[in-house]
Parts: structure tokens; sequence; C-alpha cells
């Protein structure tokens, strides 16, 4: 019983003893489980962390934007190594202000983590690993999460500041094979030892493999990185540092395998690396934890040295990483760079031509030195203005399309549009307001996207040039500079392997794109042409094997069969052995000279030096006199003047002047390349040069130090141009504007202003008076009488009487009036800047007083009288015809008065009023009862006499008043817009005229039809006529449109494009009025016209006026030279006409011929002339 009970007593001891060893066992299971599982997890989220954290910024907060590429790719990567199992979650915690953000998590259910956590308040599991991690601890610890679960958290910080990743186990998860085993030891407590056996193998294993896979995960992820990197570990109190690990991309630049250096001190495996400083910085960032970027120098694997950029940090174990780029090839390229732009500013700055670049916004982004003192500047200050902010006048930047200035700014916007633009008349001021012309290329500057950001400009001054040559020599100009542009590329060819380099111009000047070509030698010769292939291999051979310079003219064939001429020359590098190695060569494109010698060879000599003499010699000279480099201008200039060797003789002997520069005697000037040398400073030197045959040239040179980057002068860059043909035609063509401003703007007998002047000073006046609010009188004075004495006593006594007055007038007048002689006996005096308008008054009582003493003329006396008529602006009128007109009105008043007097306008209010509102109801009812009627003044030629053409002229047969002039209702129209309808009714009537006319088989001439300036302005005018013509069956070479000068000049571009749609639809043009505008030839010249007519005020005074008849001799030849006919309108007597035929005119008109008349009187009028019709026979009836 005994044995019997103690049986299951010892059983329960034994099973209870080996329950307490198979429980002591499960717990130190357990716990050395849990203590692996720790430490891997920890080691594995401070690697991520170190890993991550160099993909950070440096020394940036991370910012919550869960949007960017960067957070995509780290929740990437936590989420794999969740699956990979090593933890259940990963997080990453980020300080913000006083409070602790997660934004990222790996699992949906750590979604509450994203919450805000206070730093002070009620804290989990979580929140303390983080602000642990924050705070740049490393670690891990064990407590209850939200969810109410004991978890394992493992904890770092980033490489960037206020950021930790955090990583989680539920020790729940990690207790569960556990308790299956517990259980199973309790039913079979005899087996525990085996069944722990088992169960450690199968816990610890898939542990194992996770760390070897997280190994392995972390050993591909190093060794991809293109960068280098390298693991330290801080020995003997961080005064030497062990190598933990490098990547491939470490164990390439330093030469040595991983295996060789791990676990080795820097100093002893890398004492090169580590003296470069690397082992100060390392000790550094050991010592405080702060991250660094450090440049250093680096010797790689052959001993080189490398510059190397490194971002050292420290990881929470104490292990500190370096990731280092090696930036020796940037630094070598950035170096090359500024050499090569440094010297490119030597250059750009030494020429004398503008280079600038603006950008879009039309700020300039560059400035060479010759644009930027010319504007007042430094190179430098320019950048960021604009074209305003130098000062620039705004018809400069903008453009003066009266003045034909196009202006910066349109170039500018048609270059960023994508255009390539030529001005060859540029116009631009200095600083010292000097005005300037210049030839300007601008060209689009594009980005790699092809967008265009910018507009380059090269400007060369031809203010001399443009000035002699004229616009007729424009188009010349132009072809001779393009034919004297050459185009030079350059090649390279690497003999042993047979590549050939070409620059891009080389493609261009071979007709191919880059890529399309081969780069073979016998790829080049397939593009020689056939007969000059032999030639150039025989050029090659002689120079690859004999030394022979290599030049060479020869013919290519481009893949389309163009024929192109090219020049050659090269030069030979061999190796060390003696063999050829590669050849140095340029192409330059000659097509153009060489047709130009094959068609004009008798001029070839005279082409040449034109090519050669458009591009000036330059030359760069050291400080030993030497010639560094020089153009081929400066060649050909220095085979004359004696240069040898690479060595220039001195300035004076370069100049052919005496004495040497050595032999100077004391006082006398430096030579200016010695000067240069000495002051580093520009300078610029005239100098007249006699050639060998006595012909004496003046030429002009400038010296410009070339300066290296430490402001070192190395050399003198010099330029020299003949200027002796600019300086002979500025000379000229002073002579000349002297004279044409004489015949156009002043009168011929007195030297005062003629009408066109006076017009132009008067509108001056009334500017300046508006802008003043101050007054302004004009003063129309007309000599009493004038006449008889001219009768009496022959025009010289009163030529010289007229002087005398144009003395005397002049003399009465203050600084700043204009006296004008319009015509004969008639003077016109403008006198702003009045106090009152009562002073006009003070004013012409003087100007009366000056005619109280008598006149003397070759001993006689005579008494000579006038009557002044005065209008004030602004009560008299806002406009010179106004102001004219009244002065005028008055000037007759003083007439009717007596003579010898002054008046002022007197302006009616309520009656003038009255008439024209009456007036204009009229009007308008005229056009509607058809009170209006068509005559006809017919035109002549002067060569057959017979009736060429006529004009249309409208009339208001008025019932009540009779006959109106258009004189008086035509303005009115103008004012109140009915010349609109009007001028449709004279365009419309007058074609229904010509039809009948053709029908009935009769001489039709061509018909000219007046434009007013509101129908030439009208949008649809062009629409209303072509539908005229087609309403009416009219051909439209039977009609003619007259406009008049001022019109076509107000707004030049639209009466182009008017003018020209005029003469597509077989509709001839002619200029009415002629020489009462501005015009200009060059202006006439670019519009589609067919004829001039001079105005009746120029042909009234025909043939004794002297200015009458050079305005009209000029208005002739002009019109000759652009081929236009000219018609003279206005002509009432015999002399007239004979003055204008033998002066070239070719048509008349006027009362000499036929007064306008009815369309039945003119159509007998044609049939009449049709029989015998002279030029000098007059009408009956007409006056004489």
């Amino acid at each position: 019983m005994v044995k019997h009970r103690s049986t299951p007593r010892l059983l329960r001891v034994l099973i209870l003893v080996t329950g307490i060893v198979a429980l002591t066992s499960f717990a130190l299971l357990f716990h050395s489980s849990y203590q692996f599982q720790r430490d891997q997890l920890t080691l594995s989220v401070e690697r991520q962390a170190a890993f991550i954290g160099s993909m950070l910024p440096e020394h940036e907060s991370l910012q919550l934007d869960l949007a960017t590429p960067l957070f995509d790719n780290i929740k990437a990567m936590l989420l794999l190594l969740e699956h990979q199992g090593l933890a259940n979650a990963y997080a990453l915690g980020v300080k913000q202000g006083a409070q602790l953000v997660i934004p990222l998590h790996a699992e949906e259910e750590l979604a509450g983590l994203a919450k805000m956590v206070a730093l002070s308040g009620e804290t989990d599991a979580y929140g303390e690993a983080l602000r642990r991690g924050v705070k740049g601890e490393s670690g891990s610890l064990v407590a209850r999460d939200f969810r109410d679960q004991w978890v394992l958290v493992a904890y770092a910080p980033l490489g960037t500041a206020g950021a930790a990743l955090i990583g989680r186990v539920d020790l729940l998860e990690m207790a569960k094979p556990f308790a299956q085993t517990g259980l199973l030891v309790l039913i079979l407590a005899l087996v525990l030892i085996f069944v722990s056996a088992r169960f450690f193998r199968r816990v610890t294993q898939p542990l194992l493999e996770q760390h070897q896979h997280s190994e392995s995960r972390y050993r591909n992820l190093l060794d991809n990185m293109a960068d280098c990197v390298a693991v330290y570990d801080c020995v003997e109190g961080g005064e030497n540092f062990l190598i933990v690990d490098v990547n491939k991309a470490a164990e390439q630049f330093h030469g040595v395998e991983r295996e060789q250096i791990s676990g080795q001190q820097i100093s002893e495996v890398l004492p090169r690396v580590a003296q470069s400083g690397l082992s100060a910085a390392l000790r550094r960032v050991w010592e405080s934890g702060e991250s660094e970027f450090v440049s250093l120098t680096y010797s790689d694997g052959s001993g080189r040295a490398r510059w190397v950029e490194n971002f050292i940090y420290r990881l929470g174990s104490g292990e500190v990483v370096v990731i280092y780029s090696d930036l020796t090839e940037q630094r070598q390229k950035e170096a090359q760079l500024k050499r090569s732009e440094h010297l490119l500013r030597s250059i750009v700055d030494a020429t004398p031509d503008w280079i600038f670049i603006k950008d879009a916004s039309f700020k300039y982004l560059f400035a060479n030195r010759s644009f930027a003192e010319a504007v007042g500047h430094k190179p430098d200050s320019v950048i960021g203005k604009t074209d305003e902010d130098l000062g620039f006048p705004p018809e400069i930047v903008s453009g003066d399309a009266a003045n034909g200035i196009r202006g910066f700014r349109k170039d500018d916007i048609d270059v960023l549009g994508g255009k390539r633009i030529h001005n060859p008349y540029d116009p631009a001021t200095y600083q010292d307001g000097s005005f300037h012309i210049f030839d300007t290329h601008k060209i689009p500057l594009r980005d790699t996207t092809g967008k265009v950001y910018g507009v380059l400009a090269v400007a060369r001054g031809i203010t001399a040039l443009n000035r002699a040559m004229g616009d007729l020599k424009v188009n010349e100009a132009r072809l001779t500079l393009a034919e004297a542009i050459a185009h030079m590329g350059h090649w390279s060819w690497d003999i042993k392997h047979n590549k050939l380099f070409w620059s891009e111009e080389v493609f261009r000047i071979f007709g191919v794109v880059p890529g399309g070509f081969d780069s073979t030698y016998e790829a080049f010769l397939n593009f020689v042409h056939e007969e000059d292939r032999a030639l150039v291999k025989l050029k090659f051979n002689a120079h690859l094997e004999e030394n022979q310079p290599f030049s060479v003219d020869h013919r290519i064939v481009w893949r389309n069969g163009t024929v192109r001429w090219i020049h050659q020359e090269a030069e030979l590098d061999r190796d060390a052995d003696g063999f050829p190695d590669q050849m140095l060569g340029v192409v330059i494109d000659i097509t153009d000279r060489k047709l130009a010698e094959q068609s004009l060879v008798e001029e070839r000599n005279f082409l040449q030096h034109v090519i050669n003499g458009i591009s000036d010699p330059l030359r760069v000279i050291d400080q030993e006199m030497g010639v560094m480099l020089m153009n081929g201008a400066a060649l050909d200039q220095s085979v004359e003047r004696g240069d040898c060797e690479g060595k220039a003789t001195c300035y004076q002997s370069c100049q052919g002047m005496k004495p040497l520069c050595d032999e100077y005697p004391d006082g006398m000037p430096a030579c200016p390349l010695k000067r240069v040398i000495k002051t580093k400073q520009p300078q610029t030197e005239t100098h007249l040069i006699t050639l060998d045959d006595g012909e004496q040239r003046t030429y002009e040179s400038s010296f410009s130090p070339l300066l290296n980057e430490e402001k070192i002068m190395y050399g003198v860059v010099e330029t020299s141009r003949d200027i002796t043909e600019h300086l002979g035609l500025q000379a000229r063509l002073q002579e000349q504007d002297d004279h044409v401003v004489q015949l156009t703007y002043l009168d011929q007998l007195t030297g005062l202003p003629n009408r066109l002047l006076f017009m132009d000073r008067l509108r001056q006046g009334l500017s300046i008076s508006r802008r003043d609010n101050r007054s302004l009188a004009v003063l129309y004075i007309d000599l009493d009488r004038f006449k008889q004495i001219n009768e009496s006593f022959g025009h010289e006594f009163g030529d010289l009487i007229l002087q005398d007055v144009a003395r005397r007038l002049q003399g009465q007048l203050r600084e700043g009036d204009t006296l004008a002689r319009f015509s004969g006996d008639e003077f016109v005096a403008v006198t702003g800047n009045l106090g009152q308008p009562e002073h006009a008054g003070i004013l012409a009582q003087k100007l009366l007083q000056g005619f109280e003493e008598p006149f003397f003329v070759k001993d006689q006396k005579f008494y000579v009288t006038a009557s002044i008529g005065v209008s004030i602006f602004p009560q008299d009128g806002q406009d010179p015809e106004a102001l004219m007109r009244e002065a005028n009105t008055a000037l007759f008043q003083a007439k009717d008065e007596g003579r010898n007097s002054f008046q002022f306008y007197r302006d009616e209010m309520t009656v003038q009023a009255f008439e024209h509102v009456l007036m204009e109801n009229n009007l308008r009812n005229a056009l509607m009862e058809q009170q209006f009627e068509i005559y006809y003044q017919p035109q002549v030629s002067f060569d057959t006499g017979e009736v060429v053409g006529a004009e249309a002229l409208i009339r208001w047969n008025f019932p009540e008043m009779g006959m109106v002039s258009p004189a008086k209702f035509i303005p009115l129209a103008e004012d109140t817009g009915l010349i609109l309808p009007i001028g449709e009714w004279v365009t419309r009537t007058t074609c229904q005229q010509i039809v009948d006319w053709l029908k009935r088989g009769g001489p039709v001439p061509r018909i000219a039809i007046n434009l007013s300036p509101k129908q030439f302005n009208d949008k649809h005018l062009l629409e209303n006529i072509i539908r005229i013509l087609d309403e009416t069956g009219c051909p439209s070479e039977q009609i003619e449109f007259e406009v008049t000068e001022g019109q076509i000049m107000e707004r030049s571009e639209r009466a182009i494009g008017v003018l020209e749609a005029l003469r597509e639809n077989g509709i001839t043009v002619a200029i009415d009025d002629f020489g009462t505008g501005y015009s200009s030839l060059s202006q006439l010249k670019q519009l589609p016209l067919n004829k001039l007519k001079i105005d009746h005020s120029f042909v009234r005074d025909l043939p004794d006026d002297m200015d009458s008849r050079a305005i009209a001799e000029a208005i002739i030849g002009m019109g000759r030279s652009l081929g236009l006919s000219v018609t003279a309108e206005g002509i009432e007597n015999q002399a007239q006409a004979e003055f204008l035929q033998s002066a070239g005119c070719t048509q008349a008109q006027g009362f000499l011929y036929q007064r306008p008349v009815p369309a039945a009187e003119f159509e007998k009028f044609l049939l009449d002339s049709q029989a015998d019709l002279c030029l000098s026979t007059p009408v009956p009836g007409a006056p004489d």
C-alpha cells in the first residue's frame, strides 16, 4: 500500500521536478529567443534608419508631404521589411513644433498612430520610442501600446534632425509557439527535452534565415549604390578608426578588396585618405553627433589626386558612415569652362562692335565693354536693366514709323518669336546724346528643349557709311556684305583609327546633319567631286609622307547634286615614333568667291580686295611684341609691312612712318602697343599713311589689353580699319545735306525758312504752348502794292527790297521766334510763350514801325508799307492750318481797312454756329435730293497734247445759293462724317458715267477720283470700291484714286496695304498735292504708286519764283527716278506750261486747257480734242 501510495507521490514529484525543469528551460529558452529577436530588431531598425537618413536632405526638417516620390520609396521599403517578417510593423516619426507626428505607417492597424501625441502628456510604447529616437537615442523598450497589448519596440534616429524610425513585434505573437510547447510539456513532461530541442530549432532557424536575408538585402543595397560608402568604428578614444565595411564602389575607387581592409585601422591601410583630413572629420562627427559635408582630396588606387565630396554621419550604435563621390572630372570641366569663358569675354570686349544678350522680359543678361561704355555703364552694371533703364529714348526703343525707325523692342519681340533679324538701319543714342546708326544682327537663344529664352545681338556702328551710301545703295551694300561673309569650320582625323571629327559648321558646309555621316576618310572622299578627288588624295599623301603643307581648293557634291567649293588647310601631328597620329584642319566655304571668279574674271582682283577689306585686320600681340594670333586681313597686312617669324615690327614701321618707336625724341608719344603694355589701358590711334604711289590713306587703330583671370595682362588686341573713304564721303555728304536743306527748307532769296520749315516750326510751337498752357500768335504779313515796284523797276529791285524787308522783320523778333517767306511779298511770323494775347499786337506794331524808314536800292529811295493779320492760339484755332487760315482772314480785313495796319482775327461765334448747323442740314438734304453733280477737268499729255485722263470734281447745286464750291462744304462733310456716303456717291456716279461713255463707243480716258482722309481710313474702303465696280460693270483700269501725301505718311504701314490692294485689283493710285507733306524718297519708293501730282501752290508762282522752281524740279526728278508719271495741276498760263514741260513733267491740268465742266460738255471736249489738240494752244475762254 505504501509502495502503492508512494508511487503516485514519487511520480508526482518526478512530474513536478520535470515540470519545474521544463518550465525553467522553457523560460530560459523564451528569454534567449526574446533577447535574440530584440537584438536583431534593434540592429535592423538602426541600419534601415541610417540608410533612409542618407536619402533625406541634409540639415533640413522633414516635411509632412506624403505625395513626394521620396515618401513613396520609403513606404515601399518598410512594407518590404514587414513582408519579410522581421517585425510586425515599421513607422516613421517626425517632430513638428511641440508635438510628435507619425505621418507614415506600414499597415492599416497602425492608422491610429497618425494622431498627434503630446510630448508631455500621457504616452504609450510608440510615443515613448519616437520621443527617444528624435532625441538621437537608439535601443528598444517593452510596454503596452494603444491597443493595450504588450509589444517590443526598437527605435533609432534618422540622419535628418527631428525624425526617427521604429519597428514593433507583438510579444503575444512571439509567445504563441512557446504556449503550444507548454501544453505539450504538461501532457508529455518526459519528452520535454526532446520537444524543447525541436521547438528551439524551429524558432531560431527562421530568425537566423531572416537575419541572413536582412544581411544580404543590406549588402545588395550598399553595393548597388553609385556613390562610395564606408562604415567606420572609433577606437583609441577617437584617435583612430577601424574600417567596418565598404561597398563595391569604394573598393573600385581605392583599388582594394573589402576583406583586405575590413577590421583594419584607416591610418594603416589607407594612410593618404586618412591624411587628407578624413580622420579629423570622422572624429568631429563621432564626438558631436552632427553630420557634415566635407570636400577633400583623396588618392585613388593609382595614386592620382581626386576631388571628393563626403557626407559623414554617426549611427546610434556609434559607428560613423561616410558617403562620398568623385568630383574630379566635374572640377576639371569647371576650370576649363572658366578659362574658355574668360578668353571669350576678353575677345568680345576687345571688339568695337556692340554685343549683348537680353532675356524674354527685355532685360540685359550680358553686355560687352563697347556697349556698356557707350551707354555710360560698366558691363556688370548693365545686367538686369532694360533699354529704358539705360536711357534710350522712347522712339529708339519702341520705334518711330514716321521717321523709318523700327525700334529695339519690335526686333526683340520678333526674335523671341523665333525669327532671325537683320536690321541694317538700327539707330541708337550714346550716353553723351550723340546719334548713331548700327547694322544689327539678332538671333534667338534656345534652351535644350528648343524654347526661346533670349536674344543675342551683334551691332556694328555704320553711321558714316550709312550717311554716305544713301537709300538707293542699301540693297547693293547688303549683297556685298553677304558675299563677303566666310563660313569656317574645323575638323580632326584620327589616322590610326580612321575616325573623322567635324564641327557643326563643317556639317553645314557639306550639306549633311550630324549623325548622317560615317566619319571616315573614305566617306569624306565620297563627297569630293570626282574631277578633284585625285588632287585631294595627292595633297593628303604629300602631307602625310613628305610633310608638305596641306592647303587645297576643291569642289564637293552634296547628296542632292549641289556643287560647292571649299578651301582646306591642315597640320599633321606625329606620335613618339614619328608615325602620323592625327591631322587638325579647317574648312572654309568659298563657293561665292569661286562663282564670282568664274563669272567675273576681269573683276577678280577688285572683288578679292573688297572681300578682304570688309573684315578689319585683327592681331593679338604678346608683351614681347610677338604675334600670338591674327586673322586673314591682318595676315595680308603683315606680309606687306614686313612681319616675319611671329614677330611684329614696331608700330611706326608697321604704318610706314618715321621715326621708329625707339627713335622718338624726349617729349614725343610712345608706341601705342608699348603704351598699352605699360598702362594696361585701351588706346586708339588715327594716322596718315603715304603709299608707294604717293596716295595718302587715313587709318584708325584700336589697342586693348588682354587680361587673364587674375587681371594680369598677357597680350594686346590690335584692330585697324581704313577710314579714308568714310571721311571723304562724310565730308561730301555734309555738303550735299547742307545744300538739300537749303533747297528744301530755306527761301533762296532771303535765307529765311520757307513754307515747309515754317509749318514744322509752327507745329512744334503749338506742342510747347499746349504743354506750358501759354498763348501763341501767327502774324501773316503782306507788303502793300509791292507788285507795282516789281512792274516799275524790275524783279532785281524787288528782290533787293525783299531781302532788306526780311532783315528788318527778323531784327524785331525774339530769339526762338520764326519768320518765313511764304511766296512773293508774303511773310509769316510765329511767336510763342506770350503772357497775354495782346502782346502779339505790340509785336505787330513793332514790325510795322520797321517799315517807317525808307528802303534804298541803287541810289533809289522807296517807301514800303505792310498789312498784318494776327491769329491767337488757342482761341482762334488749335492746329496750324486753322491759325494760318484765320491770320490770312485777318490780313484781308487789315487791307480792306486801309492797309499799313494790323488786325486781330474776330470770331463771330453765334452767326458761324448757326451757319454751320444750317449748312450741315442742307448738306444732308443735298445727298438725299440729288443736288450734287460731277464735273470733269481733263489731264493732257505734254508730249502729244492728247487727253490722257481727267479728274472727277464734285459740285453742289444748292437751289437757294446756286453752285457751292467744294472748299465750303467738303471740310464740313469731313467733320460730320457725311464724306463717306458722299464719297461713295461720287465713286458710283463716276463709274456709271464711264460705263455709259464706253457703251457709246467714244474715247474714254482714265478718270481720277479723290479719296478724303476719312474714306482712306475707312476699313470698308476696298470692299465698297470692288462692290461698286461689280455692280456698275466699270473696268478697274478706267479709274484712278488720288490720295494726299499726308494721308499716306500718317499711317504708312496701313497705307501701303491699302494701296497694294488697290493696285492688285487693277486700280492706279496717284499722290495729290505732292510737296505739301514730309515724305522722303526712301518712303516713296516703298509705296505702290503710279503718279505724283504737283500741288498748285508750287505752280502758281512759276516760273519767276525760285523756290517754286526748285521744288517743282525736285518733284519731277523724284518722280522720274521712281518711274512715276508727274502731273502739274493749276496751270493757268503758257509760261508755266513751258517751264514744266522743259523740266520733264509728263502731264498737265488747269484752266489753260479746260475748266471743270459737266459730263456732257466734257464728252464734247473729248470728241473735239481728239481731232486736233496741241499742248501750246490754250482753250478759248481760259484766263491768261
